[in-house]
């Protein structure tokens, strides 16, 4: 019983302490004026009043501790109930015990008697013989009580009218997170932030604050001043005693907060988001206007503004399909813990983020940049959750009926002054009236739109002139204007294309010298480059190598992968100088790092910084640099190089597993190809191009995108005049890997293999390696088809002439891996080698530092299988470890690791069948690695979800979780079990019987 009044006491002094915190947040919010100070606990009563110590808990007084608020807070337990008589005795106390204040307060978690409803209705009365009246009859059945409220005078009667009681149905927790909520909203208005972990530790701080003075310190006075510095507490303070900011967190390539304030547009933003009560349906707001406008300014200068009010802001790149997919990645990766990160397709990924937004119990905010196509996005957009969205957007039809618009117009006069003056005027004594007036003028006659500005301003900077250049600049985009009328899109000032126009001739007229010269044109061409990329975030390194480095240098110097230009004396073209000359004529932004987001970015050192610098262009920008292209040039030498020097990069990212630059440059690959497509121009680089872009998606597990881009790539090839065998074989390879994981039949696959032989036989002596290799991955996929689909008279010769082939070829790394697995496959099936033997051989592979992670997940689950068939179930727990992290931490190879759960899985479903307990640790593995997997890589075949529903099921069982073994079961006696009739799903048929039986035994005990 001690216990339990210990544990009551503790709870009504939490609850006391934190309803005395609730009145003096009200007190610095304004809610209650005049409040200076609060007394906690206090010992004196004063002159005036009774000496009465315990009736009241605290008081908020005013300048002189004039009291403002006497308060007494009563707890109790659930269910307790607190009567009219009750009550009324706590409030006459504090009458008598202040008689000055000017309100009293009653608060109380207890439910109130439907008497102490109505006294608390009588208490309004303001007459003072009406309310003794209405009392001595409300405490009829309390002699004592009713004698109390017959023997108060005038003036106590008149205190009693000032008093409440004040219900509280929350409970301490909801009470806490009330106060850690109005905490971070009164630090937000302040410009403080808070974090739902800095605000729980700020709660219990200030609660702390409180008990000081409740034991004693300070006299038991906490002032409001010391009570509003503690709580707007230093934020790096908070930060520092936290480890990290909580609140506030940017991620994602989120832009630095423009230079130009454009409050009146930030407020109609924040109308837009906010003009709503807060619940939890997320709020959208669609930033419009064409490009060029500040349409992705305002948005930043919002996220930048209001940082304190949300735990988290996310920025999406929504220009295409892949870097919508890839931000979204980046955003799941920051959301999800490393051990429950999963392989997800575009569709799973979606849903899944969208689910751990809605889940978030902090407030975010996201920003959606360029997303053109509403229909597109809309199933992107998160619905629920504790957060707002912002989306920009030069597609002002498509977004036409969105509920909250900001169109994005021109900037102000004052606006766009204030501009030029920041860009044009380095000291401000010599800002004059002639200088606003020629400011104005060219506001004008750029009709206030600010990348216009901004590129006569660079220009104007860059003639060393300033203003006084103006006269002739307007001059020459006038006669600009006039030329330009037929090319300017709909919508935009002539200005502004005869203003980028002039920025562009600039550029090629501004150097002296001939190393200025060179680098000026590889300024020139590097933006031209640029404009059939995606706008964001392109890699300065790769675009100054397309703009400067001609293919044929690069093949006779055997360099792979990307080419970095170190900067030396040495060296005549300098990448700063010309990413400089592109941003001093406001042609390009610097952009964010290639590797923002990445989550292992710090584990990746083998590349240099340089690899990650990238800029941005406006996509107004680059269509006019198209159209002038396109009108007067040959595209087809920018294109190809561009697509040969991203290719190369592309694969080496592939190559290297670095999945987040991968999907950093697919974008790219993917505009490049399209231009191409668009302009009706093909070449060998963009060819490989497309290879390349179908490697990365085939690595994914987007086999659909991976197929379209081989066969692409294989219409180039064979469109070419001359016969390009080597390139075609490079192409049939993959794209008839790509139809065996779709489940193709032998008789689709077969024409694609028999031109691989014909490929490798005219290439037998001139490229034997090439040759070799194609030869090993064509038997290896015809190893794989036959096992399950019998081969007829002309597969069977084909694989003896290939075979026949591969004998009198060399031998290479890779026709050595694919041979090893094949026998190691082939035996775990036929029993020919020994586990013990196919263990051993398995580790040796895996000792090879240079085995390709494909193949490395390959012999990792050929080796779980062999040690699962010598019932060694700790050292297979081991390995399927080991695929399990890799699931975790990356996107890549998910078909391998799906086919691994399907072999070990069933060796570990029958050993479990024949009572072997010590494999449940390995089928729970196998139930991790399941769900980072994408259900789609695990149904690609038509048995995989039958025989994931069995594992499933097994797992249930044997975890005695009868409900959802019970579902489990229901579903699989309903499931099409006719996709194991095939004579090699033997194993699977008689796994799928025992584990129903099993099943049903469980539950009928």
């Amino acid at each position: 019983m001690a216990e339990r009044g210990g544990q009551a006491a503790a709870f009504g002094f939490q609850y006391q302490y934190l309803v005395t915190l609730e009145e003096l947040l009200a007190a610095a919010e304004g809610i209650r004026p005049g409040v200076h100070a609060a007394l906690i606990e206090p010992t004196v009563t004063g002159r005036e009043g009774v000496n009465d110590p315990d009736a009241i808990d605290f008081d908020l007084v005013g300048d002189g501790h004039s009291p403002v608020l006497a308060a007494q807070v009563k707890s109790g337990g659930p269910g307790t109930e607190l009567s009219a008589p009750a009550a009324f005795a706590v409030l006459v106390r504090m009458i008598k015990a202040r008689p000055s204040a000017k309100m009293y307060s009653l608060i109380t978690n207890m439910r109130l008697h439907a008497k102490a409803v109505h006294l608390n209705r009588v208490l309004r009365l303001t007459d003072p013989e009406e309310l003794r009246q209405e009392l001595t009859a409300l405490l009829d059945r309390s002699p004592k009580q009713e004698e109390n409220a017959k023997g108060l005078n005038y003036d106590e009667l008149l205190r009693l009218s000032r008093a409440r009681i004040v219900p509280d149905a929350r409970e301490p927790h909801e009470l806490r997170e009330h106060l850690r909520e109005r905490i971070r909203k009164f630090r937000s208005q302040q410009r403080g932030g808070l974090g739902l972990r800095s605000a729980g530790r700020m709660t219990n701080h200030l609660v702390s604050e409180v008990f000081r003075r409740a034991c004693g310190e300070f006299d038991g006075v906490l002032s409001l001043e010391d009570f509003r510095s503690e709580l707007l507490t230093e934020a790096t303070h908070l930060a520092h005693d936290l480890g990290s900011f909580d609140w506030g967190i940017m991620v994602g390539p989120v832009p630095p907060p423009p230079d130009l304030p454009r409050p009146d547009l930030l407020g109609r933003i924040h109308q837009a988001l906010t003009e709503s009560p807060e619940d939890r349906v997320v709020r959208a707001c669609a930033l419009l206007g064409l490009s060029g406008i500040g349409k992705t300014s305002a948005a930043a200068a919002y996220a930048h503004d209001v940082a304190d009010s949300y735990d988290q802001i996310f920025w999406i790149d929504a220009e295409s399909d892949s870097s919508l997919a890839a931000s979204y990645r980046v955003v799941h990766d920051w959301l999800t813990p490393q051990h429950e990160r999963a392989n997800l397709d575009p569709s799973a990924l979606r849903h899944r983020v969208r689910g751990l937004l809605s889940a978030f119990p902090g407030r975010w905010l996201m920003v959606v940049d360029n997303a053109s196509n509403r229909r597109r996005f809309l199933p992107w957009l998160p619905t629920s959750g504790r957060g707002h969205v912002i989306v920009t957007s030069t597609n002002q039809s498509s977004w036409a009926t969105h509920p909250r618009r900001v169109n994005v117009a021109h900037l102000t006069t004052d606006q766009a002054v204030s501009l030029i003056r920041l860009r044009l005027s380095e000291d401000d004594s010599v800002w004059d009236k002639a200088s606003e007036q020629a400011a104005a003028e060219l506001a004008q006659h750029l009709e206030y739109w600010p990348l216009a500005i901004e590129l006569a301003c660079g220009y104007l900077a860059g003639c060393g002139l300033g203003l006084a250049e103006v006269p002739r600049y307007l001059e020459l985009i006038r006669d600009r204007a006039l030329d330009d009328e037929q090319s300017v899109p709909p919508g935009y000032p002539r200005t502004l294309v005869a203003a980028i126009r002039v920025a562009l001739q600039r550029i090629g007229r501004a150097a002296k010298g001939v190393r200025q010269q060179d680098i000026s044109s590889a300024a020139l061409t590097s933006i031209s480059a640029a404009s059939y990329m995606a706008s964001r975030q392109i890699p300065l390194q790769l675009l100054v190598a397309a703009a400067v480095v001609p293919k044929e240098s690069v093949m006779r110097s055997g360099l792979k992968g990307p080419l970095i230009m170190v900067e030396s004396p040495e060296n005549s073209l300098s990448v700063l100088e010309i990413h400089r000359a592109l941003r001093t004529e406001s042609l390009v932004q610097r952009g964010a790092p290639l590797s923002v987001g990445d989550p292992q970015r710090q584990e990746r050192s083998e590349h240099p910084d340089e690899l990650d610098e990238t800029i941005s262009v406006n996509e107004i920008v680059q269509h006019v640099v198209r159209r002038t292209l396109e009108g007067s040039g040959d595209v087809e030498p920018i294109l190809s190089r561009a697509a040969f020097h991203t290719q190369s990069w592309l694969a080496e990212f592939i190559n290297d597993d670095d999945e987040h630059r991968m999907h950093q440059l697919v974008p790219h690959a993917q505009s490049l190809a399209g231009h191409a497509l668009r302009l009706g121009i093909s070449s060998d680089d963009l060819a490989v191009l497309y290879g390349n872009l179908g490697g990365a998606y085939f690595r994914t597990g987007s086999l659909e995108a991976a197929r379209t881009c081989f066969e692409s790539e294989l219409a180039i090839i064979r469109a070419r005049t001359a016969p390009a065998p080597a390139l075609e074989l490079k192409t049939q390879v993959p794209l008839v890997a790509v139809m065996r994981e779709e489940g193709a039949p032998l008789d689709d696959l077969f024409p694609h293999l028999r031109r691989i032989h014909q490929l490798a036989l005219q290439l037998a002596d001139s490229r034997p390696t090439d040759a070799a290799n194609a030869v090993a991955n064509a038997l290896t996929i015809l190893r794989t088809a036959t096992h399950r689909e019998a081969p007829g008279e002309a597969v069977i010769r084909l694989i003896n002439d290939l075979q026949a082939l591969g004998a009198r070829l060399p031998g290479t790394t890779v026709s050595d891996i694919l041979a090893e697995l094949g026998d190691i496959t082939m035996a775990l099936s036929d029993g020919s080698i020994a586990d013990v033997e196919i263990e051993r051989r398995c580790r040796v592979m895996l000792d090879n530092a240079q085995l390709p992670m494909v193949q490395r997940i390959n012999v990792i689950a050929l080796l779980a299988e062999a040690l699962s068939s010598q019932s060694r179930w700790a050292e297979t727990d081991v390995e399927l470890a080991m695929l399990d992290r890799y699931a975790i931490t990356s996107k890549l190879n998910p078909q391998s690791i799906a086919t691994a759960v399907h072999n070990v899985g069933l060796r570990v479903g029958m050993a479990l069948i024949q009572n072997e307990t010590d494999a449940l640790p390995a089928l729970r593995r196998l139930m991790e690695i399941i769900t980072h997997i994408d259900e789609e890589h695990l149904a690609r075949e038509a048995d995989r979800p039958l025989k994931m529903l069995v594992l499933r099921l097994l797992d249930a069982v044997h975890r005695n979780d009868h409900p959802e073994a019970k579902m489990l079961l229901k579903a699989l006696e309903t499931a099409d079990k006719s996709v194991l009739d095939a004579e090699h799903e033997i194993g699977w048929r008689l796994l799928t019987f025992l584990t129903t039986a099993m099943a049903i035994a469980t539950l009928g005990d």
